[in-house]
């Protein structure tokens, strides 16, 4: 049931009471629909204003105004230069934050996606190094496949979207796609096969690319895609409605003995009150889940298979990627749970 209609119900089965009675009784027993007890009194108060209209099609559009929060703001901003200047800090997303009352939370360079609700459903990728012969696209393909019959919310992308040009001597015989431009472009015509959101962080191939001449190869991709957002170097965060925080981390570090160590130091590594909820990891090629320090920790895997220098160094590759699902409480997430689909040659 949504919003206006608990809010329509409740008026209609409780005429007597006040609106300040119906929101406490409304937020009392919705306690996973509203964040906050003003929030239902704003909603009843809209709700109100339109009841004595005879007008059904204004009724109807100042519903679905409520229902997206997109009302119309009563005033001009230009009058109010300080709310003005307030609205050019924040983005739409973060003014509804605002507005409902969660808040900004510390994380002041986290993406915030507006969330409500308790469950939202991850498709994870990593290491897709486009621009590699030992890429597939097949394989790439298939998992939009999967995470569209899956009903994934979106997809987060933990590095190395290319294979970038490093001087390693031999690398440049391992490429399909030579070069800033074709690999950006190959990138672009991949991802662009996907309709839903895709957030996405750079790896140390991406880097490559800056190191040598300042290209930001993932930011440039995200920015000629529609639905695509880049969230930082190596590293960047999701902030679930205020309530939860998704890190994606790259690194340049090394596989490690065990493959669960890696991720066991990453973790050490956050300072107390900087930890996320949801840490998912690329880099080295590795899918594993570890529950470490209260974070529920994802490594991605690849969509790129053991290459001759992986293999030369003893480095395994493990090839797909991941479908989560997380439960959110309103202190970060009470649980989760992944599948990882495999490829195998």
């Amino acid at each position: 049931m949504s919003k206006s209609d608990i809010i329509k119900k409740y008026l209609k089965d409780y005429p007597d009471l006040s609106k300040n009675g119906v929101a406490k009784l409304i937020f009392k027993e919705n306690p996973n629909v509203w964040d906050t007890l003003n929030g239902v009194r704003k909603l009843i108060q809209y709700y109100q204003g339109c009841n004595g209209s005879d007008d059904r099609e204004k009724r109807e559009k100042q519903e679905e105004k409520v229902e997206t929060g997109m009302l119309e703001s009563q005033f001009s901003l230009d009058k109010h230069p300080l709310l003005k200047k307030i609205s050019e800090m924040y983005t739409p997303a973060e003014l509804q934050s605002i507005a409902n009352g969660t808040g900004i939370t510390a994380k002041q360079n986290a993406t915030l996606v507006d969330f409500e609700g308790d469950h939202i459903r991850i498709g994870l990728l990593a290491d897709t190094h486009i621009g590699s012969k030992y890429f597939n696209k097949q394989e790439l393909f298939q998992a939009f496949e999967e995470f569209k019959k899956e009903k994934v919310d979106f997809i987060c992308h933990a590095g190395d979207v290319t294979e970038g040009m490093s001087n390693r001597p031999g690398q440049i015989y391992e490429l399909d796609q030579l070069g800033y431009d074709q690999q950006r472009r190959e990138a672009v015509d991949i991802f662009s096969k996907w309709d839903g959101k895709i957030y996405m962080i750079d790896g140390n191939h991406d880097r490559w690319f800056i190191k040598s001449n300042g290209a930001l190869i993932v930011k440039d991709i995200c920015e000629m895609l529609p639905n695509a957002t880049f969230l930082g170097h190596d590293e960047g965060d999701i902030n679930l409605g205020g309530r939860a925080i998704i890190k994606l981390w790259h690194g340049e570090d090394s596989s490690s003995y065990a493959t669960s160590y890696r991720i066991q130091k990453v973790v050490e590594s956050f300072t107390g009150g900087e930890k996320p909820s949801l840490l998912l990891l690329g880099h080295v090629h590795k899918a594993v889940y570890v529950f470490e320090r209260n974070i529920h920790c994802y490594g991605a895997g690849c969509i790129e298979k053991q290459s001759k220098w992986m293999r030369a160094k003893r480095i395994s590759a493990h090839t797909g990627f991941w479908i989560i699902d997380i439960w959110v409480g309103e202190r970060g997430i009470t649980k989760s749970q992944g599948c990882f689909y495999p490829f195998f040659s």
